[in-house]
């Protein structure tokens, strides 16, 4: 078995995080930029990266990103398969309700996050 994953995502411009603000309980997770720029929330700071830079984020750290464009941006994700399983499971809609599937894959999404994320 792999011990991570890596995939190469093309995000368009999206006027919100690209998901919920999460944790992942058990997994870290990284984000590099190849083209364009990321915004990433990493506990309760957000940044900017560029094409070259780096979010590295540990298990049990509030986060996500975002594309706020205006062009597109495409970046590599290191993740462990316990991360990948979850986003194909999230994007094939898997059944039952969103809060079994992100816990099926231990993570959770952290609403008091959201709200905060949106104002940032």
């Amino acid at each position: 078995m792999a011990d991570f994953v890596i995939r190469q995502w093309d995000l368009a411009p999206y006027p919100g995080d690209q998901a919920p603000p999460h944790v992942h309980h058990g997994s870290d997770e990284a984000f590099y930029v190849l083209d364009g720029e990321l915004e990433v929330l990493e506990g309760e700071e957000r940044r900017m990266l560029a094409a070259g830079e780096l979010a590295y984020i540990a298990a049990g750290t509030v986060h996500t990103f975002a594309n706020r464009g205006p062009g597109r941006t495409r970046i590599l994700v290191v993740m462990t398969p316990e991360v990948d399983a979850l986003i194909t499971a999230l994007h094939a809609g898997e059944g039952g309700p969103a809060e079994a599937i992100w816990a099926r894959y231990n993570a959770s999404v952290v609403p008091e996050a959201a709200g905060h994320a949106q104002d940032a």
